[in-house]
């Protein structure tokens, strides 16, 4: 019997060994090559000055410049103007959410000293079309890649798609489960899902009693349905579950989470969808907010700061800000920093 066990004991000895000198040799050949394959954010992160005070993460809000400006401007970089005493890293990409800030966030160097972190809370993150939007499959790829364990091991997981990989078809078929089988509820109103409401929109049924509707913006108006019409249930949305383990991450590090509430174009969704959807957004902002600020985090609450003519998609609603609706934000997380005594 001891002849067995010091057998397997051997051979599970250099099991490992193999392992570990098989992700040395891979962490020198292949790994930066795979990551900028399927994990490109985490080279932003590597770009981080160890000695930064705090870190902005962000998605395309942070950076999206319109067309015809000259200044290349960042919500990040103009917080860190505004703010000399501190040094204030950038760590984004397009179509950002939760799920990978929280890979980002195991990935902070443990020799960093951070007071805080900037986490970009975007409202339509919490949404079906982007939770279960095609590009799901590369973020989740991401965060695989990016999980604090053997990097040659997330890469074998990797290879055998072993994370929340699926086809769009998939995808879209999930979306419209959730726009049917989600359901909200508005006072006095006739309907409770993204699926009816819609289609209620396309069907002309408001178009000759709001002036503000058009054929032309008939399909913006549904985006809007689409995009901003849910409700979160904390227990299981997905981005619930994320950012409550970042906060718990802060928690463990010693430094403090700002959850930044991105603007949202509440003038243009009342003027073409009507206050029900306001009524809906409402009751998402202050569940969010009053959820987060109870968890000790601080909320910097953007949701109604900036004007419609700082938004510069107009046939789509989105976070692109141009640089006066970036300075907003820029000045309401200075605001808080200083408010909660973190620029010292």
């Amino acid at each position: 019997l001891m002849k067995i066990v010091k057998y397997i004991a051997i051979r599970m000895v250099l099991a490992v060994v193999f392992l570990f000198a098989m992700n040395l040799l891979y962490l020198y050949t292949f790994w930066k090559e795979d990551v900028k394959q399927h994990g490109d954010v985490l080279e932003n992160l590597w770009g981080v000055d160890i000695h930064s005070d705090a870190i902005y993460f962000g998605e395309s809000s942070n950076f999206h410049v319109p067309e015809g400006d000259s200044i290349k401007h960042r919500i990040s970089f103009a917080l860190d103007s505004l703010l000399p005493s501190l040094s204030i890293a950038t760590v984004d990409n397009a179509g950002l959410h939760a799920g990978t800030y929280l890979a980002l966030v195991k990935n902070i160097p443990k020799e960093m000293n951070l007071k805080f972190v900037v986490i970009t809370l975007n409202y339509r993150s919490f949404s079906a079309n982007w939770r279960y939007a095609p590009f799901e499959n590369y973020l989740a790829k991401s965060a695989l890649m990016l999980e604090p364990s053997l990097p040659i091991l997330n890469k074998f997981m990797i290879s055998l798609k072993h994370y929340d990989y699926q086809s769009d078809d998939e995808r879209n078929a999930q979306m419209k489960l959730a726009w049917k089988n989600e359901k909200f509820t508005i006072p006095n109103f006739d309907y409770d899902n993204v699926i009816e409401w819609d289609s209620a929109m396309a069907w002309h049924t408001w178009l000759d009693v709001n002036t503000n509707l058009t054929e032309e913006n008939l399909p913006l108006a549904s985006h809007y349905i689409k995009n901003f019409a849910f409700n979160i249930d904390t227990v299981n949305n997905e981005r619930i579950e994320d950012l409550n383990a970042i906060v718990s991450i802060a928690n463990n590090k010693n430094y403090k989470v700002i959850f930044n509430l991105l603007g949202e174009n509440t003038i243009e969704a009342e003027k073409l969808v009507g206050k029900e959807l306001l009524y809906l957004m409402e009751k998402n902002r202050s569940l969010l907010v009053n959820y987060y600020t109870n968890k000790g985090v601080i909320m910097v609450d953007n949701f109604y700061q900036i004007p419609d003519s700082c938004f510069v998609d107009r046939n789509w609603p989105t976070e692109h800000y141009n640089y006066q609706g970036k300075k907003i934000i820029a000045e309401n997380i200075k605001k808080a920093i200083e408010a909660n005594e973190l620029h010292h």
